[in-house]
Formats: C-alpha cells, structure tokens, sequence
C-alpha cells in the first residue's frame, strides 16, 4: 500500500475558529443582553408589585401622603434600574394600580448594533384591591 502525503493541516483549525468565532459572540452577546434585561423586567415587576401593596395598605381618602410614600418605594426598591417613572393612580372601583416604565441600557455593543438602539423601553403594571 503506497502512502499519500498531504499537505499540512495547522492553518485548518485557524479558519474553521475565524469563520465561527462571530456566531459564538453574537450568541455570547444575545445571552448577556437577554439576561440584563429580564432581570430589569423582574425587578420592575417586583417594584409595581411593592408600591401597590404599600398603596392599597396605607390609602388615606383625603391624603396624597400614602401616594407620596407609595411611588418613594417603588423608585427606591428599583436597584440597579436608572430614570424610571411610577405612577400610582386613584383608587378606580376599589382598585390600585401602580405603572413603572424604566429605560434598559443594553450593555454589549454587538446587540445594539443588531437592534440599532443603544436601550429598549420596559413597563410594569400591578394591581391590587384596597384593604377595608
């Protein structure tokens, strides 16, 4: 039997990483992004949920304070979320609801080039029956 003698093979492994080294970090930065802003999401959604809860507990008919008081919580359990804005609205048929709309910076450059914004726009929304 006659062997064959190719050529080397040492440069294969550098094309076939280069040619899928943009897949992987285009995965990589999708996985990061995602995960930023689902943990934005949650912790909007967890913040409506408080300053609901805190709203429907302490409502005063003739006082604004437990308002006040109400969207002071919502901005302060928001940690790690910058410039969002909560509104807690008037009891309508005995209901309160609280609105959180916050701003996520997306944090890898790749995905933002992808989408074209540098930020995608969250909201929450929480309501709750007023206790008697």
């Amino acid at each position: 039997m006659r062997k064959r003698f190719f050529r080397s093979e040492k440069g294969q492994a550098m094309v076939e990483f280069a040619l899928c080294l943009p897949l992987l970090l285009a995965l990589l930065c999708g996985i990061i992004d995602f995960g930023w802003i689902y943990y934005n999401q949650i912790t909007l959604n967890n913040a409506a949920r408080e300053g609901a809860r805190y709203a429907v507990i302490h409502y005063i008919p003739d006082s604004r304070q437990w308002n006040d008081d109400a969207v002071d919580l919502i901005h302060s359990s928001m940690v790690g979320v910058t410039a969002a804005d909560a509104v807690v609205t008037d009891p309508v048929n005995q209901q309160i609801t609280a609105k959180v709309t916050a701003e996520a910076k997306i944090l890898t450059g790749f995905t933002s080039t992808i989408i074209g914004k540098n930020s995608v726009t969250l909201d929450a929304e929480c309501t709750m029956r007023l206790e008697n």
